[in-house]
């Protein structure tokens, strides 16, 4: 009876010891320390570690109202956990206070992707094959391969011109546009020159353009023409046309087909005296036709058409087609 009550005196005395006590410091030797100052409890051992909670993910995130800083160690992703708003990954990523902007090393168990997320969206993925994706991955991005080349997929692609200058072009010989001065210095220079179209006759100017390497493949043509008119159009209009055939390497070239328009893009307004204007012809098809196809065209005011309504000469300044690009170039020499 007395052991039993000096044990309970004994018990009583160590925990009010430790009600009062600032800090206290556990050793596994039993060897007394002084505890850090700044620490409520410090633990010492040259063999052994501190063992938290385990727990699946799905028991993990069915915790309920966690506290913030509680930790445990989740067995599925075999990684320590901890809450702070979310449950946030200790080591395998790097997140803002309330998780919508991160970098993540592990989204998924073992997948070995790099994740980088802003404003609650993934931005960019890195895959375990070294493939990059920037954007919105898996839907609209730049893709950059492991060997360093690069491909834009879904609404990523970009468009660009390519470009016929028409000083390249060539002269039938029967029915040629004038070629003269446009402006000169305004005291007698030489001036720069434009072909001129005359309003009586068709004339035109001929030319070869290839496909290049960065087109995407299949992707429709917006051909158009840069043009000028000496005088103001005023309710009177121009008719521009382009004569084409198109065939891939190894095929046959077939009939020709035409396009033509009347109307400049919105964009330019009134066609005044010395503006340069654009004049869209349409939409050239391109279901069936590869890299390095290539298109045999001529260009021509279509004088005749009842719509050409300037009785003036109308000087043509380049002819563009606007392509769809879809990466910077191609794997082969003839094919992507």
């Amino acid at each position: 009876m007395k052991k039993s009550f000096i044990s309970v005196a004994l018990i009583i005395l160590v925990f009010t010891k430790i009600g009062y006590s600032q800090n206290m410091g556990i050793s596994d030797d039993g060897a007394s320390f002084t505890p850090a100052s700044t620490s409520v409890l410090e633990l010492k051992s040259t063999s052994r570690g501190v063992l938290v909670p385990r727990m699946t993910t799905a028991q993990r995130t069915v915790i309920g109202s966690p506290a913030t800083g509680l930790m445990v160690y989740d067995t599925d992703t075999k990684s320590f956990w901890y809450y702070d708003v979310v449950w946030k990954n200790i080591g395998s990523s790097i997140q803002d206070t309330n998780g919508d902007t991160k970098i993540q090393v592990e989204k998924t168990v073992n997948e070995d992707k790099i994740h980088f997320d802003t404003f609650g969206a993934e931005r960019i993925v890195i895959d375990n094959a070294g493939i990059t994706q920037m954007g919105t991955p898996g839907t609209n991005y730049t893709k950059i391969e492991a060997d360093g080349s690069l491909s834009y997929e879904g609404t990523a692609t970009v468009f660009d011109d390519l470009t016929v200058p028409v000083t390249a072009s060539k002269t039938g010989g029967t029915q040629d546009p004038d070629f003269y001065k446009l402006k000169d210095n305004g005291a007698g220079s030489q001036g720069v020159f434009l072909y001129w179209f005359d309003k009586t006759i068709e004339e035109e100017l001929y030319f070869i353009v290839q496909m290049p390497h960065k087109w995407k493949v299949g992707s429709n043509l917006s051909p158009h023409v840069h043009w000028v008119a000496p005088l103001d159009l005023g309710g009177t209009k121009v008719v521009w046309a382009l004569e084409y055939t198109w065939v891939n390497l190894g095929d046959v070239f077939g009939n020709t087909s035409i396009l033509s328009a009347s109307d400049p893009i919105a964009s330019v307004g009134a066609v005044t005296a010395n503006k340069q204007v654009v004049t869209s012809l349409g939409t050239i098809p391109a279901t069936g036709h590869t890299l390095s196809s290539v298109l045999v065209c001529r260009v021509f005011r279509k004088a005749a058409d009842v719509a050409d309504t300037f009785g003036s000469d109308a000087g043509l300044l380049q002819i563009d087609f606007h392509y769809e690009i879809d990466s910077d170039g191609s794997r082969s020499d003839y094919s992507k």
